[in-house]
Formats: C-alpha cells, sequence, structure tokens
C-alpha cells in the first residue's frame, strides 16, 4: 500500500493546488481535533476518473447525511475534475475529503499519490476490537478511524496483511478497509450491511457483477465457522480490486489463493460489468 508521504504527493484544497511539505490546515479546525470528516478513495488511470465514480459520489452523499454534512449529487464529480489536470499519466490513488472547519464550514481536500503493487494474495489476522451493527454511523466513510488503524497495525505486526473485525454479536463484519467474501460450494457469500459493516463500492459492483454473469452469489450473516469451512476466501475494496487470501491466523492456512477455482470467474465478470457500465 502506499506510504503516507507518496499518498500526499499531489494536494489541492478547495480548489487551489498546494505544496505537500507546506502547512495548510489549521489545528483548530473540529476536522483536526475531534476527527470530523468524509472520505472517498480509489484508483485514478491516466489521469481519467473510475469506471464506477457515480457509487462513490452516491456514498459519499450517503456518509455526508450520516455525519451531517452538506454534499449534493455530483459534487465529488465536480471536485475530481478540477484536480485530475494536476495528475501524471500512470496509476494513482486518490482520496477526496470533506472536512470540518471553523464555523461549520466545509472544506474539499484532494490528495493523491502514485499506488504501489497490490499483493497477488494475503493473510489475513482476526482482530478483537467489535463493531456494532446498530450504530447509526457504521454506514458512514469517517476519518475518525483509530479503532481501524490499531487493529490493522496489530495485524501487520503478527505477519498479516489486513484484520478481520467481528460484530459485538460475534458473527464476521469487515476488514478495517476492506470487506470480506467467501466461496462455499460455489456460492460467493459476503455479511449484509445490516451486520454494521461499509458498504464498499466494489462490494456492491462485484455482487451485480456475479448477478449480471449468473454466478451465484448472497448477502447473508457469516460465522467463524463459515471462514474456517471455506472454499476461498477473498477481500475488496477499490484500491485493491479483490485479492485471494492464503490464510487467516489461528483459523486455518491453507485457502488457495490465486489457485481458487472460482476466483478468475469473478473477477472475470467484475471486468466484464465495469466495462459494460463505461460511458
Amino acid at each position: 500500500m502506499s506510504t503516507s508521504k507518496d499518498f500526499a504527493s499531489v494536494l489541492m484544497l478547495d480548489g487551489v493546488a498546494l505544496d505537500s511539505a507546506a502547512p495548510m490546515i489549521p489545528a483548530t479546525w473540529p476536522a483536526m481535533m475531534r476527527g470530523e470528516g468524509i472520505f472517498e478513495a480509489f484508483l485514478v488511470d491516466d489521469a481519467r476518473g473510475p469506471a464506477r465514480l457515480n457509487d462513490h459520489d452516491a456514498r459519499l452523499c450517503l456518509s455526508a447525511r450520516l455525519a451531517g454534512f452538506e454534499v449534493g449529487a455530483g459534487q465529488l464529480q465536480s471536485r475530481l475534475s478540477e484536480f485530475l489536470p494536476l495528475i501524471d499519466k500512470g496509476q494513482w490513488r486518490v482520496r477526496c475529503t470533506v472536512l470540518r472547519g471553523e464555523n461549520n464550514q466545509q472544506h474539499w481536500l484532494m490528495s493523491a499519490g502514485p499506488e504501489q503493487a497490490v499483493p497477488e494474495s494475503v493473510v489475513l489476522a482476526m482482530s478483537d476490537f467489535r463493531l456494532d451493527p446498530l450504530d447509526p454511523m457504521s454506514g458512514a466513510k469517517t476519518i475518525s478511524r483509530a479503532m481501524h488503524q490499531r487493529a490493522r497495525a496489530i495485524a501487520v505486526a503478527d505477519g498479516a496483511f489486513e484484520a478481520i473485525l467481528l460484530t459485538i454479536d460475534g458473527d464476521v463484519a469487515e476488514g478495517t478497509s476492506t470487506n470480506i467474501f467467501v466461496i462455499t460450494n460455489g456460492v460467493l457469500k459476503t455479511p449484509p450491511l445490516d451486520r454494521g459493516i461499509l458498504g464498499g463500492v466494489t462490494r456492491q459492483n462485484i455482487l451485480r457483477a456475479c448477478q449480471f454473469a449468473g454466478i451465484d452469489c448472497q448477502e447473508t450473516r457469516l460465522e467463524l465457522s463459515d471462514l474456517a469451512a471455506a472454499d476461498e476466501i477473498y477481500i475488496s475494496n477499490a484500491v485493491i480490486g479483490l485479492i485471494p487470501v492464503t490464510k487467516i491466523l489461528k483459523i486455518r492456512e491453507d485457502y488457495p489463493g490465486m489457485k481458487g477455482s472460482k476466483l478468475v470467474e469473478i473477477r472475470d465478470a467484475y471486468r466484464c460489468f465495469l466495462e459494460s457500465t463505461i460511458t
């Protein structure tokens, strides 16, 4: 994944390009003091926006409603169009963040850095942190991510790429920045939104792609026993796409990873779906 330094190599605040090495955000903003902000992140290839930018726009609007911001449909596209001329060709990870400033003002921070190589497969670790399915903010993608960052850091220290969080009821929820899928008897399964997870744009479009391609898929509650018994496991987000899992520490160590029999089929379905929706 990109380092913080790489990620902030190109910046724009409220439409003004900035020097990434210079101070830019007052320390007194609620965004800095209390973590009041929402964001979207995705890949940009050769200064072109992602195929399903409208889905990111819709989720930013949802996050805004849940977190008390005012963001209208199409604002993400508008801000991105201002920002893209600053980005060179190649693959970049772009983040659009809406921050709370003084006197309840909103500020739009666009940032980007060259994306680094994504692993072919990953190892996961189970986290001790828990999510509450009844949390009214669970569907918002916010910058208040101390718990997620700590869970991820512990997992990385244990030799994993990502941490998997359970709900307070003990069922499987999501990763710290990813959604999780399992394959069982040829059926693709993922936890439903009512389990307190963030509705990932990639997750949503993988499900759409499978329905379009006739691949059996379900949004259903997953238990730890489902992870142990799964034929294949994947994680997903808008930056890494769909990545297979080889091991979940203390759960199981022999998932097929890149050799999974359904991986190519699902990835192909996802790619075809995205290509069919490009306008």
